[in-house]
């Protein structure tokens, strides 16, 4: 294997913190394998691979156990070395073995293993909170730009949870984590709590419950009983605590609960009177769209 000077005098300095990986067989390796593979790590740790990530990564304050670097990827550890702890195992490996335990097609050489802090509800509600309540939201993609928007719109937090049978996408996988662009790493996300425990306390601490319907949706009107006010997005408060809850990609929001909401928001579709051919917009652009507004009526923007 080898280094350049620079990256030599840096091992140097590093000294025992750095070990050479030469068999696919090692331990270090197959966890990496299996974080990156998406597994859930039984010590709680997720893989993030590429520059960008492993540098968020570093800079979000979670305890990184491990860097791991492959040759070519040995150029990229000027830019991260400020920002490794001085307990962090470096890993040092071929890029024959990094390729296979990478997810992308062409790997950077550099991935680390970090463990996400488990968010309590306590942790979302810093402030005038502003919390975006992902319900059954299947695509890694959708769940990973969900959490960059409200990250980049000021909320203080997310959370995931089942719509009856459907879960979210794991916020922590590597397809969400690269759609996140970090995101994932430094907002409080809460985790495994039922959608109706979750709900509950959100109005116990005095938040309003916002839900993200489609346009078109008028299963609620059909059904009768009590049904929250549809309104515009412009039209709703989001100056005060709120949690905006967007649902299912196919099929949104459930019933019962779209009926718990204080309101039903829903964006409209089209320009100067005319219909939009478009049915509906994903979840993602759906939730971006919201906590723009959110963050328009708080002050983030003229």
């Amino acid at each position: 294997m080898v280094f350049s000077s620079k990256t030599n005098t840096r091992k140097e300095e590093m000294g025992e913190r750095v070990s050479a990986i030469t068999s696919r067989d090692n331990r270090w390796l197959k966890r990496f394998r299996a974080c990156l593979g998406g597994d859930d790590d039984r010590d709680g740790l997720v893989g993030v691979e590429g520059v960008r990530l492993v540098e968020a990564a570093l800079g979000s304050g979670l305890p990184v156990e491990a860097l791991l670097m492959s040759e070519s990827g040995e150029r990229h550890l000027g830019r991260l070395a400020g920002s490794m702890a001085s307990e962090m195992q470096i890993l040092r490996t071929t890029d024959r073995l990094f390729a296979g335990i990478a997810d992308t097609q062409t790997p950077q050489g550099v991935a680390a293993l970090v463990r996400p802090k488990a968010a309590t509800v306590e942790d979302v509600l810093r402030g005038v909170a502003l919390v975006a309540v992902l319900v059954g939201v299947q695509d890694p993609g959708n769940v990973g730009t969900i959490l960059r928007a409200a990250e980049a719109f000021g909320a203080t937090g997310a959370a995931t949870c089942s719509g009856g049978d459907v879960g979210t996408a794991n916020p922590f996988g590597t397809k969400a984590l690269r759609a996140s662009a970090g995101s994932a790493l430094r907002l409080p996300i809460v985790r495994g709590m039922s959608c109706t425990i979750l709900l509950a306390q959100l109005r116990v601490s005095g938040l309003k419950l916002y839900a993200g319907v489609r346009d078109s949706d008028a299963r609620l009107d059909r059904n009768g009983g009590d049904v929250p006010p549809l309104v515009r997005p412009w039209e709703a408060d989001w100056k005060s605590p709120v949690a905006l809850l967007i649902g299912n990609e196919g099929a949104g929001l459930e019933e019962d609960i779209v009926r718990s909401c204080d309101a039903r928001v829903s964006i409209p579709q089209g320009y100067s009177g005319k219909t939009s051919g478009v049915e509906s917009l994903n979840a993602a652009m759906a939730g971006s769209v919201l906590l723009y507004e959110a963050m328009r009526q708080r002050g983030g923007v003229a």
